[in-house]
C-alpha cells in the first residue's frame, strides 16, 4: 500500500486515493444531466413529488440539484404547498437564510426557468432510471470494486446490465439498491404487539349496517385490498357506497374515490337520495331526484341534504375523481398524492383492464395491474386501504346460485393479492318462501352466536346474498350473508346468514 505522506498539515492522497476521487467526479459529472431534468420537471409538475415519493435527498450528489430538490421536497411535501412559482420559492426560502444564499449563487430560479424550456415529463423514468444506475455505480467506488475502467461503458448500460456484467460479486449490493432485508425471531416484540392489538391493531374501519360481513372480515383493514364483485346492474357500486361511506363519514376519516364509469353528478345524485333516506329519514326514491320538476317540499329536502353535505366539505372526507380513461398506473399516482395528504381509504369502482389494452392476454395485464396496486398500498408500501368493485364473468354466472373464484373468469387471479373479496347476487324468485329453492334465513343469537333464529323474509322487499368467497382474517363461504336492500332509496342492511345450495 502507498505510503501516506503529510504536507503543510495536510495529508496527501495515495495514488488509489486518488484514482477514486477522480473515478467519483466522474461519475458526478455523468449523473448532472440526470440530477438537473428530474429537478426541473418536478419545478414543472410538483405532483410528481408524491408520485416518485422513493427519491431521497442523498440520491443527488451535486450540490446544486441537492439545493433545488430540497426546496422543492419542503415546499410540497412538508408545507403540504400545491406550487413551486418563484414567489412560493421565495417566501419558504426567507425562512432558510442558508438554502437561500446556496440558491441564490446557483442562479436563483432563473436556473429552473431555463431548464425547464427543454425538459419533457414523459422522460422522467430514463432520467430517474439513469440516476439510480450511477447510484449503485457509486456504491460499487465506495467498496472498492475495480470499475475505474469501465465506466465509460456505463455510460450505454442500464443498472441490470451491469448487475450482470459482476453478477456473483454484486449480488449483495443489488438486493440492498431500496432497503435492507431484515430478519427477525417470532418471538421479537411479541408484549408490545399484543398492546397494540389491544388497542385494535388489527381491525379495521367497519362496514355501516354490516356487523357480520365487518366481523367476519375484520373490516377494512389497512394495507389491504377488498374486491366487491357482482353481475352488472346488481347493485355493486350501490352495496359500496351504502357500507363506506357512512363508515367514513362517522369515524372522521377520508376516502378518495377513483371513478371510471359513473361520473361526478351521479355520484352527487346517488348521495342526495342517501342521505334524505338516512340522514334526514325522508322517503325520497332515485327517480323523483333523477326526473326533476320537484314540488316544493322535495326541494326544499334535497337543500338540506346538500346544506349537509356542504358542511361536512370541510373536513375533506370524502374526495371524487372521474377518469376519462382508466389507468392503474394513474391510480398509483392518486394513491400515492393523497396517501401523502392524510387519507387512509380508497376505492376503484369500477376495476378493469386499462383503456386501450384490448388482446388475448388482457386478463394477465389485469392481474399485474392489481399486484402493482397492491404493492402501493400494502403495509410495507403506503399502508392504506382499497377497496375494488370489479364485474364478475357473464354468462353462466347469471343462472348461478353459489359463487366462487370462478365466477370471476380468465382473471381469476387477480383476486390474489386481496385479502379479501365478497361477491353479490339479488334473490332468485323460487328463493323467496313458497319457493322451489326457498332459502331459510336465520339470526345468530346467544353465547357465542350458536343460536339460530329464524328470520322471515318477505316478498314485498329486495334481497341481496354476499357470498366471503375469500377471507384472510376468517372463514369463507362457511355461510352467506342475507341483506335487505332498497336500491331506490339507498337503503342497506344485514338481515341474517343461509346456506346456498353448492351448483351441479
Amino acid at each position: 500500500m502507498a505510503v501516506v505522506k503529510k504536507k503543510n498539515n495536510q495529508r496527501e492522497l495515495t495514488p488509489f486515493e486518488k484514482e477514486l476521487y477522480n473515478a467519483v467526479q466522474k461519475v458526478k459529472e455523468f449523473k448532472l444531466p440526470a440530477e438537473a431534468n428530474i429537478c426541473s420537471i418536478f419545478y414543472k409538475n410538483p405532483d410528481l413529488l408524491y408520485v416518485y415519493d422513493n427519491l431521497k435527498l442523498e440520491d443527488f450528489t451535486n450540490n446544486i440539484w441537492r439545493v433545488y430538490y430540497a426546496i422543492a421536497y419542503d415546499i410540497i411535501i412538508k408545507e403540504k404547498k400545491q406550487s413551486l412559482d418563484e414567489i412560493t420559492v421565495g417566501l419558504y426560502l426567507e425562512k432558510h437564510d442558508k438554502l437561500k444564499k446556496k440558491y441564490e449563487e446557483y442562479g436563483g430560479y432563473d436556473t429552473i426557468e431555463k431548464a425547464k424550456e427543454y425538459v419533457k415529463e414523459e422522460n422522467i423514468n430514463g432520467y430517474i432510471d439513469e440516476l439510480h444506475k450511477w447510484n449503485v455505480v457509486l456504491q460499487l467506488l465506495k467498496m472498492k470494486f475495480p470499475v475505474y475502467d469501465k465506466l465509460s461503458e456505463f455510460t450505454d448500460m442500464n443498472a441490470e446490465e451491469i448487475y450482470a456484467y459482476y453478477e456473483s460479486k454484486l449480488n449483495h449490493i443489488f438486493v440492498n439498491i431500496e432497503g435492507d432485508t431484515k430478519s427477525y425471531n417470532i418471538a421479537d416484540g411479541i408484549h408490545e404487539l399484543i398492546d397494540e392489538l389491544d388497542k385494535g391493531f388489527a381491525v379495521g374501519l367497519p362496514y355501516c349496517n354490516l356487523p357480520l360481513i365487518t366481523k367476519e372480515t375484520g373490516g377494512m383493514l389497512a394495507g389491504n385490498i377488498t374486491l366487491i364483485g357482482g353481475l352488472s346492474n346488481v347493485g355493486k357500486t350501490t352495496f359500496t357506497r351504502n357500507s363506506i361511506l357512512p363508515s367514513i363519514l362517522q369515524n372522521n376519516e377520508k376516502i378518495v374515490i377513483m371513478l371510471n364509469e359513473d361520473g361526478l353528478k351521479k355520484w352527487q345524485r346517488e348521495y342526495l337520495v342517501y342521505v334524505a333516506n338516512n340522514i334526514f329519514k325522508a322517503d325520497l326514491q332515485k327517480y323523483v331526484v333523477r326526473d326533476g320538476k320537484y314540488s316544493p317540499d322535495v326541494k326544499e329536502l334535497l337543500h338540506k341534504c346538500g346544506d349537509w353535505m356542504l358542511k361536512q366539505k370541510e373536513k375533506k372526507s370524502i374526495t371524487i375523481i372521474p377518469f376519462d380513461k382508466w389507468s392503474a398506473k394513474k391510480a398509483i399516482k392518486i394513491i400515492k398524492k393523497y396517501s401523502a395528504l392524510g387519507v387512509g381509504d380508497f376505492l376503484i369502482d369500477t376495476f378493469k383492464n386499462d383503456a386501450g389494452n384490448v388482446s388475448d392476454n388482457s386478463w394477465l395485464l389485469m392481474m399485474q395491474r392489481m399486484v402493482d396496486l397492491y404493492d402501493v398500498i400494502k403495509p410495507a408500501g403506503k399502508n392504506v386501504h382499497l377497496t375494488c368493485t370489479f364485474q364478475l364473468e357473464k354468462g353462466r354466472g347469471a343462472r348461478q346460485r353459489f359463487y366462487t373464484q370462478d365466477n370471476i373468469g380468465l382473471a381469476k387471479n387477480i383476486i390474489d393479492p386481496a385479502s379479501t373479496c365478497i361477491m353479490i347476487r339479488n334473490f332468485f324468485e323460487d328463493e323467496y318462501p313458497g319457493g322451489k329453492n326457498e332459502l331459510k334465513v336465520y339470526r345468530l343469537e346467544g353465547k357465542n352466536g350458536r343460536s339460530k333464529i329464524p328470520v322471515k323474509i318477505s316478498k314485498d322487499k329486495t334481497y341481496q346474498i354476499a357470498f366471503i368467497v375469500k377471507n384472510r382474517e376468517g372463514s369463507a363461504n362457511f355461510y352467506q350473508v342475507v341483506l335487505e336492500h332498497d336500491l331506490s332509496r339507498n337503503l342497506l342492511k344485514e338481515v341474517g346468514i343461509c346456506n346456498v345450495p353448492v351448483d351441479f
